[in-house]
């Protein structure tokens, strides 16, 4: 299942690349990322959101993240709110990265016996 429904939309209509837009955004888009691992990562039927959807005149590109994927980028999250000294986000990040692991440890516990 993905989850869509809190995925942010930005709208851009001049002739920057998408590195560019996402170099304008990047602190929208990191706390956007944040926002919905932390919404969806508990729920174990999700294995896909949808972060960030970015509109340009040509083309739509749409950043999703698989449930393999979250752990690393909340360690990317991390290093990235730390640079803007936004501890009390990167002890969001180090707590769901910490349930996460806990719960493959629980479920490969179970996978044993």
């Amino acid at each position: 299942m993905r989850n869509t429904t809190d995925m942010r939309k930005i709208q851009f209509t001049g002739d920057a690349t998408i590195e560019e837009i996402y170099e304008v955004h990047k602190r929208e888009i990191y706390n956007n990322v944040l926002t919905l691992i932390e919404k969806n990562y508990k729920n174990l039927e999700i294995n896909e959101i949808n972060v960030v959807q970015i509109s340009t005149q040509s083309k739509d590109h749409v950043i999703a993240l698989t449930r393999d994927k979250f752990t690393p980028i909340l360690n990317r999250c991390i290093s990235f709110f730390e640079k803007l000294e936004e501890y009390e986000k990167c002890q969001v990040c180090v707590n769901i990265i910490n349930d996460i692991n806990y719960v493959k440890k629980q479920s490969q516990k179970w996978d044993l016996n």
